[in-house]
């Protein structure tokens, strides 16, 4: 009895997170998409748990119930896929368009359901959620990685458009998951318990990450007329004069640097120029121009002033933020700023 009383409390709980903070993100003024996608899903959160909790008001022993309630929890499928499309997509991917249509596909089980009410729809259900999952997750990995290569071959800086934090996300997602499963199996109030508990902590986890996440505009390449064989023997007229440019004039100095700032400065195509670095220079724009900042600008900080604060290093480097430093200068250096000043200081 008590279990099921915590199970009841949880759950209540949770539906007044989910609508909180539902209702902070509509109210939000200038809220992004995204924001307001997550805001949707947390409705959608809100409304999961309210069903759970008038479940607990009648105990847990409607076994048919219990079946329903998991084919209902499943569309929270259509939740995540809007959230992880709607991170790296510019123009907007999620829809109520593309809801309605992946609702479709869930209809046929709760039909079946309905005729046939047997546990084995329900685990067939599960196993189709789960190859469902992949495929939508192993899609997203694609077109995720064309994203990433895109904001590192056109920004300098990428805090606010980086997606890394996804990693902590996907290991809380896929710790949910599991257990939504083994609670479908076990049926008890104890890891229901401890699947609000998670679940509250997954999304105020993506809340704090979507909150100062920066939506980026992905521009189509500029068109570069060339035959195959040009493309092949392609000659960078500004390759000779590019680095002295951007070392004189210390551009990387400047925080919110993109290849279309670069590109435009010397008189060139952006599309033209983001080529030159990955085939000619073997790197992205944004390994480049972090790569200066710390051997022109860090190191030299570092070993003239061995007072200075990594964070006044990292901000005179022309870095936004001292996560972003920390990461760039441990890929150039292979250690971190803090191990490297120690040396420099030890000798």
């Amino acid at each position: 009895m008590e279990e099921t009383t915590l199970a009841g409390f949880l759950s209540g709980f949770a539906t007044a997170f989910f609508a909180l903070h539902a209702y902070q993100l509509f109210r939000r003024n200038n809220a992004s998409r995204l924001q307001l996608v997550l805001a949707c899903i947390f409705v959608q959160w809100a409304l999961f748990n309210l069903k759970d909790f008038l479940l607990t008001l009648h105990g847990y022993d409607n076994v048919n119930a219990q079946n329903i309630i998991t084919l209902i929890d499943g569309l929270s499928l259509i939740g995540y896929t809007c959230l992880l499309y709607e991170l790296i997509t510019s123009n907007g991917w999620a829809s109520w368009r593309k809801v309605g249509i992946m609702i479709l596909g869930y209809l046929p089980f709760f039909i079946v359901y309905n005729l046939y009410p047997k546990n084995i729809v329900v685990y067939s259900y599960i196993i189709c959620l789960f190859i469902a999952g992949t495929i939508i997750f192993l899609l997203w990995l694609r077109r995720a990685s064309i994203y990433v290569r895109y904001i590192r071959a056109n920004f300098s800086n990428i805090d606010g458009i980086d997606i890394s934090w996804l990693r902590v996300v996907a290991w809380f997602f896929i710790t949910c998951q599991l257990l939504w499963v083994f609670t479908v199996v076990v049926r008890s109030p104890w890891t229901d318990s401890l699947y609000y508990l998670l679940s509250i902590v997954l999304w105020q986890i993506t809340l704090e990450y979507v909150l100062h996440q920066q939506p980026v505009s992905i521009e189509p390449q500029d068109a570069i007329e060339e035959t195959e064989a040009q493309a092949i023997n392609r000659e960078y007229v500004f390759a000779q004069t590019l680095p002295t440019l951007i070392e004189e004039e210390q551009l990387y100095l400047n925080p919110t640097l993109s290849i279309k700032d670069l590109a435009t400065h010397i008189g060139t195509n952006r599309t033209y120029l983001s080529d030159y670095f990955v085939h000619s220079l073997n790197t992205t724009f944004y390994d480049y121009i972090n790569g200066l900042r710390i051997e022109r600008k860090s190191v030299p900080l570092m070993k003239q002033h061995t007072d200075y604060t990594l964070e006044r290093i990292a901000s005179e480097s022309g870095f936004q933020s001292i996560s972003t430093f920390r990461r760039a200068f441990l890929k150039q250096k292979g250690v971190t700023p803090s191990k490297y000043r120690k040396t420099i200081i030890n000798h």
